[in-house]
């Protein structure tokens, strides 16, 4: 078997994708990743079985789109080479979809958020709290979203959808899909990732003050907002207390004048965009994680951070439910509710026998769900019945 994977460079997806390529790479699958990052093209060899090559695209929305055109000679004589084509990222690769005849290669395609719900979640915010951007993304692009979900719904030998959330919404947005061939398997964690990256135990414990994490790009939806306002009540009582922001997005200026105006500029530090590495070393060193997305389908930060045996405040809506058991592997505040947010967060800042237990209780629970070197069972399943 020979598997060619296509995403998007970076976020969740991104994660996905690369924590796929090395699970099938430790099965000795013969695997390649396609991705978009640089205006020339690289090949790296990762390992015996995995080789990642970066292609060129336009850096200006659609990108993936322009990533699909720009390449599309060069992907469809490499894909030749493959027993199965991957869209990871169905934005990235669902020209693909359409040409599977043409390659004589199945298609699988994984669906990661139903753009429809998004786009509902989005539309029904203040217009106060818009951008350009965010306008753009989830109004002006929504026949891109749109001609990606059905050209993928249509067109794939088989769908992956990576939660029962979102197997619900696309069963809701698209009555004629057929549910014989879309399998449910939530994202993995690469557990190798996790427990290679060390920090230094004894200079953390010196370290002063109490850390908290964000990381996501800087939607609207992903409630950066509430957590903010949240702080604005928590930082009177824990005046040592720091919010790293780790992601960029149309809302960071916004972002960053509400902090400057609020006088949060010695507890809130952004970190933009940084090596998966070096994320996941900060949400060892921080007491927990914050999720408070108004939409998501599995938030990858969540489920990486309770890998690193940190609790998770999370929005109390059906993504977060999926994963988190309140008050057992994490809490769940109700969604735009400033107080009930810094309510849970105080809570878990503090009393550490609670942080110890749910991180805990968090780890067993993605180690037993959500390891990759179970869940890639499911996916070679997948892999063989469309080969048949």
């Amino acid at each position: 078997m020979k598997v060619a994977l296509i995403s998007h460079e970076g976020g969740g997806t991104s994660s996905v994708c690369y924590g796929l390529a090395y699970a099938l790479a430790k099965r000795n699958i013969s695997t390649t990743v396609f991705t978009g990052t640089s205006y020339n093209r690289k090949v790296e060899k990762v390992n015996e079985h995995l080789d990642v090559i970066r292609l060129p695209f336009f850096d200006f929305p659609p990108r993936n789109l322009w990533f699909q055109l720009r390449n599309f000679r060069l992907l469809s004589k490499l894909l030749r080479e493959y027993s199965l084509v991957h869209g990871v990222s169905p934005e990235a690769s669902v020209i693909f979809s359409f040409y599977k005849r043409k390659l004589k290669k199945p298609f699988v395609a994984t669906i990661h958020s139903v753009y429809r719900a998004a786009q509902r979640t989005f539309i029904s915010t203040p217009l106060s709290s818009w951008t350009v951007s965010d306008f753009g993304f989830h109004v002006l692009e929504d026949p891109w979203h749109e001609f990606t979900i059905r050209g993928c719904l249509a067109n794939s030998d088989h769908i992956i959808a990576c939660s029962f959330n979102v197997l619900n919404e696309l069963r809701a947005n698209y009555k004629n899909l057929d549910t014989n061939v879309v399998s449910v398997i939530y994202n993995g964690i690469n557990f190798d990732e996790i427990d290679n990256v060390i920090i230094d135990e004894e200079n953390n414990k010196d370290k002063s003050g109490l850390s908290i994490v964000f990381a996501g790009r800087l939607f609207w939806l992903k409630g950066i907002i509430y957590l903010l306002k949240a702080m604005e009540i928590l930082v009177p009582d824990f005046g040592d207390l720091s919010l790293k922001i780790f992601g960029k997005g149309p809302q960071e200026d916004r972002i960053k004048r509400y902090i400057s105006n609020e006088g949060l500029k010695d507890n809130v530090v952004f970190q933009g965009r940084v090596p998966h590495r070096d994320l996941i070393a900060e949400i060892k060193r921080s007491e927990l994680v914050v999720v408070p997305s108004l939409y998501e389908a599995q938030p990858m930060i969540a489920l990486e951070a309770m890998a690193c045996r940190k609790p998770v405040v999370a929005s109390n809506l059906p993504f977060a439910q999926e994963i988190i058991e309140d008050e057992h592997n994490g809490l769940l505040a109700r969604a735009h509710d400033v107080k009930d947010f810094a309510d849970k967060i105080r809570l878990l800042l503090s009393d550490k026998k609670l942080r110890w237990k749910l991180g805990r209780n968090a780890y067993d629970y993605v180690k037993r769900e959500h390891n990759w070197d179970i869940q890639i069972n499911e996916h070679l399943k997948v892999y063989t019945s469309v080969m048949e």
